[in-house]
């Protein structure tokens, strides 16, 4: 009984392992979807800029309620040798009628809370830069590691090759020992390309908090294009004016420090602030009394003036700062969307280069075959096929990761990127 226990389990165990070997490895990848929704959960900067926009809300409560009446209440008991207690009691209410400082603090506070959510937006596209780059960094190189390993299979069919031949007498030794050295290096290959992936890894691996067993790579055989959201640069620098997040920033920044100068200028005007109470003690009546405070500031110091100085040349460093995001974005648009058409012209001829190398390493198989070319030639068309091959995929990838870089400085890295990007790459 025992004994046909261990057969079937055998026998599920082997159909088990069939069934398992029928799937693609392919289907057991992490989709750049799902490592985009873990970017977005693990990432610890972009969960700061969500922080920083909740905090700005808070900021400009509490601006606010700087102008609102507050109240308080006091009550005190006295104890004195030899006489009776004295018990007393206040209710009092105030209000700022005027204060030009806090209207100036909350401007400040709601262009600082704007200011906050454009920055978690500018973290949303930065974040998805980092994530998509470090994806297709880990698809390259494992592309590059699949490139090394078929390499090296068909080094192995043309060592086996070489060696009967060389056994039937028909070559030296000399070209059998240059099979067998190309051979090694191509397993060196593949153990740079192993390691190259695990650096890749890691990477990846940092941004999302998930070991991913392998990720889905670009379809190199695809030689369409996908279509650009506009056609021109000048239409790519006018989307960018108009959603870059880090410009958006940038001149937020602007308006945060002009209505910091009018609050550093506040301190030359007056203010004046409002009150009423009601007091009194357990043995006499209570009264009401009201009053208004007018308070009229002397910079006797020059502590204003001085901080009126500083706020303007915040003012104009800010103003700065945006013509610089402005120059830098300009200089991306024009550089990147240049490249794009340079880079799938080279693409397109990486592909021609790759299929006149197919056709050279089997005319030159034939002519070895034949016994009228040496070992060396066929080494340098193998070598050269596959240098082609990697070529190709490089220049692949090259090709989006000058598309990610434009779509960043227009602020363009959202989800549907993210899902252009997925149907781009092998399923």
């Amino acid at each position: 009984m025992n004994k046909k226990r261990a057969v079937r389990f055998l026998c599920f165990n082997s159909f088990f392992g069939l069934i398992m070997a029928s799937f693609s490895p392919s289907s057991f990848a992490l989709t750049i979807e799902d490592a985009w929704n873990a970017a977005k959960y693990y990432d610890p900067i972009y969960q700061q800029s969500q922080l920083d926009e909740q905090i700005g809300e808070t900021e400009v409560r509490s601006s606010r309620s700087a102008l609102l009446p507050s109240a308080d209440i006091t009550a005190s008991s006295q104890w004195n040798d030899g006489s009776s207690n004295t018990n007393s009691y206040s209710l009092g209410f105030t209000q700022t009628i005027w204060d030009s400082s806090k209207w100036a603090a909350l401007d400040q506070s709601q262009a600082q809370f704007l200011t906050s959510k454009l920055k978690f937006k500018q973290s949303h596209n930065e974040l998805a830069e980092r994530l998509i780059n470090a994806y297709l960094a880990l698809a390259q190189s494992q592309g590059d590691l699949r490139l090394a390993q078929q390499k090296f299979d068909e080094g192995t069919k043309m060592l086996h090759i070489t060696d009967l031949r060389y056994k039937a007498g028909k070559i030296h030794s000399t070209e059998l020992e240059d099979m067998r050295a190309n051979h090694v290096d191509e397993r060196a290959d593949i153990l740079a390309s192993q390691s190259k992936v695990a650096d890749k890894k890691a990477v990846l691996i940092a941004l999302i908090n998930i070991p991913p067993h392998v990720v889905y790579e670009i379809d190199t055989t695809n030689l369409t294009p996908p279509k650009l959201i506009v056609n021109s640069e000048t239409a790519w620098l006018k989307l960018a004016n108009d959603n870059s997040p880090e410009l958006l920033v940038a001149k937020q920044n602007v308006r945060v420090a002009e209505f910091g100068k009018d609050q550093a200028k506040a301190g030359y005007y007056p203010t004046v602030v409002g009150s009423v109470g009601y007091g009194g003690s357990y043995n006499t009546d209570g009264n009401v009394n009201a009053g208004l405070t007018l308070t009229v500031p002397l910079d006797l110091n020059g502590s204003t003036s001085a901080n009126v100085d500083r706020a303007k040349l915040r003012v104009l460093r800010a103003k700065e700062e945006v013509r610089a995001v402005q120059i830098r974005i300009k200089s991306t648009i024009s550089n990147r969307y240049t490249q794009l058409s340079v880079d799938w012209e080279r693409v397109e001829i990486a592909q021609h280069q790759v299929e006149s190398r197919q056709r050279l390493l089997k005319s030159k198989q034939i002519i070895y075959d034949a016994g009228m070319a040496e070992a060396s030639d066929v080494i340098d068309a193998h070598n050269r096929l596959f240098s082609s091959k990697n070529a190709l995929q490089s220049l692949f990838y090259q090709y989006w990761q000058h598309r990610i870089s434009l779509l960043k400085s227009v602020g363009k890295l959202d989800d549907n990127t993210i899902s252009m990007i997925s149907r781009a790459l092998q399923s």
